[in-house]
């Protein structure tokens, strides 16, 4: 099958393009001619058009997490209005801005023209939609309800995005502070400390121990610094290499789980993301079992992850859900406890969605307590390392003029 780029007319006389996919170009306009639409330009989407070259496999042809976000909201609304899906995608597609986003979103709208389902078509285009986001949509067609269930991943989107910011927000501003802390120590002790102690070579007795310390480090610096750099690069470079393995991911994955506040957060972040996605499929009518494997993707832990492939395994077996994730032993016990009274009261998608807000408010919680600890906490160790810089060139001033004046 090739792909082809169009513009033509439908049955209104309105102008419409796209790209849609034949075995030839005579075969591409009876596809258009079946759908009501009269080519007026149709070309090979490899081939340029007004001096640029358009492609199918372009780096920028994919729609990124924060747009994908906004998309949903806006195809949820139009559907809710009693939008069809071609014309939903179509205004969308006509509106985006960037254009990589427009070149999917007509391809899918394209797809869709040739009878696929929104999900169907979404499959075309796997680096701009997930799995997981497939399988919810895919679930709101089962359910003859894809308004409500777009709203519902477009919320759930939101969510995503709105804790991956706040998880950048806390992060940002102490690894700025933290690095100008360092920027400025390495700099006092490179350039400033070696100039200001030469004056003291011929100070004619020892010098203090904190002035001798600082002294030291600073000819470490001076002498070996690079090396030092170089050795710190080689070993992240290392350590992000080691990191595509799998067994040693999980032995990291496991060791940061069991740092006493650190573990908590990872647990609660992946376990929001995890109730959020889980209950927005079992409202649009997933299966729970086939909603666990889905939402089983928004799990980056991979602790985590093999604990839930377990629960899943033994929910295959006859297990209960909420006795299954209990005994994974690797979720927060709300979560269990919340399943459990969903599952009792056939409120299952409300309860999950309840837990989901509790863990982001627990995380909220414990951002805000960081915070409020760890700047103040990088300000004071700043200070103290300057101050000791500081002392340990005063000193030696204050006893030459002892000296003098004795």
């Amino acid at each position: 099958m090739l792909a082809f780029e169009y513009e033509a007319l439908d049955g209104k006389g309105r102008a419409r393009s796209g790209v849609i996919t034949a075995e030839s170009e005579r075969d591409a306009r009876e596809r258009l001619k079946a759908n009501a639409l009269f080519a007026t330009s149709l070309s090979p989407a490899s081939q340029k058009r007004g001096g640029r070259k358009v492609s199918l496999f372009k780096r920028d042809d994919v729609i990124s997490t924060k747009d994908l976000a906004l998309i949903t909201r806006q195809l949820a609304t139009m559907l809710g209005a009693a939008a069809t899906v071609e014309e939903a995608l179509g205004a969308i597609a006509a509106q985006a801005e960037k254009p990589g986003p427009r070149r999917v979103l007509t391809r899918v709208r394209s797809s869709v023209m040739e009878g696929l389902r929104l999900s169907q078509a979404m499959e075309q285009e796997p680096k701009s939609f997930d799995p997981l986001y497939r399988a919810m949509v895919a679930a709101g067609e089962a359910s003859g309800d894809l308004a409500r269930v777009l709203s519902n991943v477009a919320e759930h989107r939101e969510k995503s995005q709105e804790t991956k910011n706040k998880v950048q927000s806390a992060l940002i501003y102490p690894i700025v502070l933290a690095v100008v802390a360092v920027a400025v120590v390495t700099a006092l002790m490179i350039f400033v400390v070696p100039k200001v102690v030469s004056q003291f070579e011929n100070f004619g007795s020892d010098l203090p121990v904190l002035t001798q310390i600082v002294v030291g480090v600073s000819d470490f610096l001076v002498g070996f610094g690079l090396w030092l750099f170089l050795g710190l690069a080689a070993a992240i470079f290392a350590f992000i290499s080691a990191m595509r393995q799998p067994a040693f991911r999980m032995q990291v994955h496991t060791a940061l789980l069991r740092v006493p506040v650190i573990g908590r957060l990872i647990r609660a972040v992946n376990a929001a993301r995890f109730a959020r996605a889980l209950g927005t499929l079992v409202s649009g009518g997933s299966p729970v079992l086939e909603g666990l494997m889905a939402a089983r993707e928004t799990v980056r832990n991979d602790r985590m992850r093999a604990a839930l492939d377990r629960a899943i395994d033994q929910i295959r077996e006859g297990m209960g859900t909420s006795a299954a994730l209990r005994q994974a032993g690797e979720f927060p016990p709300m979560l269990g406890y919340m399943v459990a009274a969903g599952e009792k009261s056939g409120q299952l998608a409300h309860m999950l969605y309840r837990v989901a807000d509790y863990l982001d408010a627990e995380f909220d919680g414990f951002t805000k307590t960081a915070l409020s600890l760890l700047e103040p906490l990088i300000v004071i160790m700043m200070g103290g390392i300057v101050g000791a810089i500081v002392l340990s060139i005063m000193l030696p001033i204050l006893k030459l003029n002892s000296l003098v004046l004795g």
